[in-house]
């Protein structure tokens, strides 16, 4: 795995201040960003969001930058993601998105995980209109 800089938008758990953010995330990542992507956000009540990207809502959270592509992969695991296996076993899956400044300017590409149809048929959801999963 090459050591080149990721960038991934988060909109759960993994924000700064999030449950996963100590574990994952604290002490890798070289920046925290506050930005929003095109996406409609979805409480699962499980603990963790859900989001369907594309469209014309907000999904508000931070784009993290990712020095070591190690630390970036393990993402990969707590979202249920395995590149080669079929989207209806994935539980998220990774996806290149465009990101905004809060102003609504773009800022550029990053990764980002999108809920499966499947994922989303497993749960009872609850769109969340604000866009913003609270930490």
């Amino acid at each position: 795995m090459q050591n080149r800089t990721q960038k991934v938008f988060v909109y759960g758990t993994l924000k700064p201040g999030g449950f996963y953010w100590s574990q994952f995330c604290e002490g890798k990542v070289a920046v925290a960003i506050p930005a929003k992507i095109h996406g409609k956000l979805y409480d699962l009540h499980v603990g963790y969001p859900g989001a369907f990207l594309g469209g014309d809502g907000w999904v508000q959270g931070y784009v993290l930058s990712f020095p070591r592509a190690v630390d970036f992969f393990q993402l990969d695991v707590l979202e249920g993601f395995k590149p080669n296996r079929s989207n209806r076993l994935n539980e998220y899956v990774r996806v290149r998105v465009d990101y905004f400044n809060t102003d609504g300017v773009n800022l550029g590409e990053a990764w980002a995980y999108e809920m499966t149809q499947a994922t989303f048929e497993r749960f009872s959801s609850t769109r969340i209109e604000n866009g913003n999963w609270p930490t």
